[in-house]
């Protein structure tokens, strides 16, 4: 037999002695370890702990919630899911639900035949700034609402509204449109008129921000939220849905 034939088959046994105790040592490590520790941890884009439109889990035992809104309720959507974990089931459109014509147009779709308890919901800068469409009048803006809460009220569902958040400082960033404080009320009075009539409770966020927008929000031309700002609308909106869930289901 040649020599290198007799040093290679020297050569693999001294492996196999080496890696037979490793190889072991491994084993017992594996089985003692938790099994969450081979879990894969979901990609962001899935996960609806960080994205407002990801697929939400569902515990028959809590009650269901839905949140209906902008971009803004998009940014604050996931953080509620965290602060409502164990408390009710956060679901929404997957969709930017615009403005408040568009809301008309698709809320019966949006809600299903699927049972609610409580539907926290918002339609307001959109119709402020004319994103996509020519901007809307107070007195449109009301109409538009009103047939909404029509729809959301045969869901037998508990009703909050979400008050507009406040106009950017400056012109919008897309628009370059400035919409005053004096502006801002003209249609946030419209908002309540309409709630107050059909006895819808109101979250007042508008007044959450209130003087400030240059503390939370991105920049003087942007109506969009920084983190802190963000988990600030966050808390309330969590803090009065949990208010608004059947009491048996209430921490």
């Amino acid at each position: 037999m040649p020599y290198s034939t007799i040093s290679n088959r020297k050569d693999i046994h001294r492996t196999n002695q080496i890696m037979k105790p490793l190889a072991a040592l491994l084993f017992a490590t594996l089985i003692t370890l938790p099994a969450s520790s081979f879990a894969q941890e979901k990609p962001k884009g899935q996960d609806p702990i960080q994205n407002a439109h990801a697929s939400a889990a569902d515990d028959p035992a809590l009650p269901r919630v839905f949140i209906v809104g902008d971009s803004i309720s998009e940014g604050y959507t996931p953080v509620v899911r965290r602060l409502l974990e164990g408390k009710a089931n956060v679901h929404r459109p997957a969709d930017n639900c615009r403005m408040s014509a568009y809301g008309v147009e698709h809320i019966g779709k949006w809600v299903g035949d699927t049972k609610w308890d409580v539907i926290h919901f918002n339609f307001g800068l959109w119709d402020w700034y004319g994103w996509q469409n020519p901007q809307t009048t107070p007195e449109s803006y009301a109409d538009n609402l009103d047939a909404i809460v029509r729809s959301l009220k045969k869901t037998g569902a508990r009703l909050i509204f979400g008050m507009t958040t406040p106009p950017s400082i400056g012109p919008e960033r897309k628009t370059k449109i400035l919409i005053t404080e004096a502006r801002a009320k003209e249609f946030n009075d419209a908002a309540t008129a309409v709630m107050e009539k059909h006895g819808v409770r109101i979250n007042d966020l508008y007044a959450l921000i209130g003087s400030n927008r240059a503390k939370y929000q991105r920049a003087e031309n942007n109506v969009h939220y920084t983190e802190e700002g963000t988990h600030l609308l966050a808390a309330q909106v969590a803090k009065e849905i949990q208010a608004a869930l059947p009491v048996k289901n209430a921490d």
